[in-house]
């Protein structure tokens, strides 16, 4: 489940395969701390923005047009969502809403952030409404700081560069004030550590992330001036550059993407076969000591026992090849044996004449004989190649030997089939289950091991688990598309 964190409008809200305003989601499992604390922020906002727009009644007379401008200007821009780095979300009504912010009163910034801020999930019906009272409070309240260090450093908006500096500042003054309610969301949800919830407000690539929420801050005064300019046409003009801007990143963002999937199946591709050649170095030293322990002795005594009768017979001891020849014999069957043997372990490194479906069947039966739960097989033999049909059995194995292990499961259920030219398996449990959030891969061999052989061969990998409700290993990997 990956981890997702959205910035926007001076909106920061984090969310989890998914939004935190998805009620779908996570969003509906808040804790009642969460809810507590989410209504009381909310409350509290609202009493003080209230009494903020009662003292400042006589600046907004008059400004209900302008308001109405700026705030259809900030709702517009907010839908122009672009994602910045890895699992940061950026929206483009931040500019908008410091310019806002620099040419107004506290009150006329405030009223455009609350009716602005407009996430997507509004708009499809699946945020709810106490959630978007939150948001929507948090977002005011940031950008009335934001106004409120500008309103303090009566700063000029045509006044270059004390304006960009001082935007500077009230950017920091907004994020802080953001941060300081979505983290202890963050923590209460999440349970996890306040600096590790700060970390996630950044993403996994902080130092991008920070360049591009800057240089959005930057923008503003220039939007700030342009409506000084050119007053309301000049507002509504700059959602051409915004969306222009939007454009180049989402195109960065697509080149950033399709780099770090060439570099993620490189990596799985190069880990494999390292793997691979581990394996075979394994199975090689694994075979010269199969061919020392087990089949050289007999070939050993054969040898030795040639040589006896070769002596019974230059010196004519017919008699003694009686007791003899039966050794010769005996070891011969022995040295059959153990050739034998070393042959069937080969086959077994692999899938062997049993082929995937006939494997994984021997291996849920040596699980059930060791003690592991009832595994139900739904088995179709598949038409692929080695390597596809390998891998598939590697996953299979895997995914199975960890539900024996740890699932505590009263059954496993195990499925392999065709479709569309893939092969599919799922491995399926109603075991403990666990949190996927909480698992890093890097510290868990067996599962990037598993997802980097399926990606290795250009197929996908999805492991499913909650607490209380199982785990599920999925597997997809085209049969004959070779690397």
């Amino acid at each position: 489940m990956r981890r997702e964190t959205r910035r926007g409008g001076g909106m920061v809200t984090t969310t989890a395969s998914g939004d935190l305003h998805n009620p779908t989601t996570r969003g509906e499992d808040d804790s009642v701390a969460v809810r507590v604390f989410q209504f009381a922020s909310s409350l509290g906002i609202i009493v003080f923005l209230s009494l903020l727009v009662f003292a400042e009644r006589a600046d907004l007379e008059g400004s209900m047009p302008e308001i109405a401008l700026w705030a259809t200007v900030a709702l517009a821009a907010d839908l122009m969502l672009v994602r910045v780095g890895k699992g940061v979300t950026l929206t483009m009504s931040l500019p908008v809403s410091l310019a806002a912010a620099l040419l107004f009163p506290l009150a006329f910034a405030a009223i455009v952030s609350f009716v602005g801020c407009l996430d997507p999930m509004e708009v499809r019906g699946e945020s709810s409404v106490s959630r978007a009272i939150f948001n929507r409070s948090q977002v005011a309240l940031a950008t009335t700081a934001a106004a409120f260090i500008l309103h303090v450093g009566e700063v000029n908006a045509a006044a270059w560069p004390a304006v960009a500096l001082w935007s500077l500042v009230a950017l920091g003054a907004d994020f802080a004030v953001n941060a300081a309610f979505v983290v202890p969301t963050i923590v209460l949800r999440d349970r996890i550590s306040p600096l590790t919830a700060i970390r996630l407000l950044f993403g996994s690539a902080p130092a991008d992330s920070t360049v591009l929420y800057v240089s959005m801050g930057l923008v503003a005064p220039l939007i700030a001036a342009i409506y000084l300019a050119a007053g309301a046409w000049g507002l509504l003009f700059c959602l051409v550059p915004l969306s222009l801007a939007r454009g180049g990143l989402l195109r960065a963002e697509r080149l950033a993407e399709a780099k770090e999937r060439v570099a993620t199946k490189d990596e799985a591709l190069r880990r494999t076969t390292q793997s691979v050649g581990e394996e075979r170095r394994d199975e090689r030293i694994a075979l010269a000591g199969e061919l020392h322990d087990e089949v050289l002795p007999p070939l050993f005594k054969v040898h030795l026992m040639g040589q006896v009768l070769k002596e019974d017979l230059e010196s004519g001891r017919l008699l003694d090849l009686d007791s003899d020849l039966p050794e010769l014999l005996a070891a011969t069957v022995a040295s059959q044996a153990a050739v034998r043997h070393v042959v069937d372990q080969l086959r077994r490194s692999s899938l062997g004449p049993e082929g995937l479906v006939g494997t994984v069947r021997l291996l849920a039966e040596h699980l059930q004989s060791s003690g592991a739960p009832p595994v139900d097989l739904f088995l179709e033999d598949l038409d692929g190649s080695d390597e596809a049909l390998l891998v598939l059995y590697q996953v299979a194995r895997e995914a199975l030997t960890n539900a024996a292990k740890y699932s505590k499961a009263r059954r496993i259920t195990v499925r392999i089939w065709e479709e569309d030219l893939n092969g599919r398996l799922i491995v399926s449990d109603a075991g403990v289950g666990f949190e996927t959030s909480n698992v890093d891969l890097r510290n868990h061999f067996g599962l990037q091991l598993m997802k980097e052989r399926v990606e290795s061969r250009g197929g996908k990998l999805v492991v499913e688990s909650r607490l209380g409700e199982g785990t599920t290993v999925a597997a997809k990997v085209p049969l004959k598309i070779a690397l």
